[in-house]
């Protein structure tokens, strides 16, 4: 049984100017949240703030677009490349359209598991954000980005041998509170418990997963079988 690396995060995209122009949602909800503003985020703020005011340039729109086909298609490092050449053809005021490729950026490095350069990327679309309207949401998703870089830690000690440490790590973040994140850790320690051979743990963490997540297969049977090899332990110790 291996550790679970699935999605953690999936944003509704909209295009914006002349493509329409909605807001972007983000399905997400958080551990915890703590709000940050590095200074790589300001250089991205000053650098579509303070270039020569008008409107963008006739290409940005296509590169634009040529992005959005990569990213459609599943070629989410491409997409960051073309996202950043729209980003540059656009300079000049500050307009939906440059939030609309931010946001899409950011989405892009959430797939590729680019968590710190994410946060960059959001942190610079909340800066842009005048009435700060998704605030709350964004504060939400910092929240779940700091839980998936603990995640990712815990996964290349599991992935390493260090079953005990990995453990120690998922438990940081696990929760049954809805979160793909905390689900995801819960399920990652109760494995963990599992390959260091504490199955009665095993068993207790994954029948508290399931009591949540019924309909989840691979836990089911993880479930049967570590309560299984705890009554044959409870049995040979009798």
């Amino acid at each position: 049984m291996e550790v679970r690396t699935e999605n953690q995060t999936e944003l509704i995209t909209e295009p914006c100017g002349g493509h329409s122009s909605g807001k972007k949602e983000i399905r997400m909800r958080s551990l915890s949240a703590g709000r940050f503003f590095p200074a790589s985020a300001f250089i991205i703020m000053l650098s579509l703030m303070t270039a020569a005011c008008g409107e963008p340039a006739a290409d940005s729109y296509e590169l634009r677009d040529e992005a959005v086909a990569l990213y459609s298609s599943g070629e989410y490092t491409e997409a960051i490349d073309k996202f950043d050449e729209a980003l540059e053809a656009s300079k000049g005021q500050v307009s939906e359209l440059q939030y609309d490729i931010l946001r899409y950026k950011a989405e892009c490095q959430l797939r590729t598991g680019d968590y710190a350069d994410a946060k960059i990327t959001y942190n610079a679309l909340l800066g842009l954000d005048e009435d700060q309207e998704n605030s709350a949401q964004y504060m939400e998703l910092f929240g779940q980005l700091d839980a998936l870089d603990v995640i990712s830690a815990a996964d290349t000690l599991f992935r390493a041998g260090e079953y005990q440490d990995a453990y120690d790590r998922f438990s940081l973040v696990a929760a049954l509170d809805g979160t793909i994140a905390g689900k995801t850790a819960w399920f990652n320690q109760a494995v963990c418990a599992e390959y260091l051979g504490d199955y009665d743990d095993a068993y207790a963490l994954f029948s508290r997963y399931i009591s949540e997540y019924p309909d989840d297969e691979a836990a089911l049977k993880e479930t049967e079988f570590c309560r299984s090899r705890a009554a044959e332990g409870s049995w040979e110790t009798d």
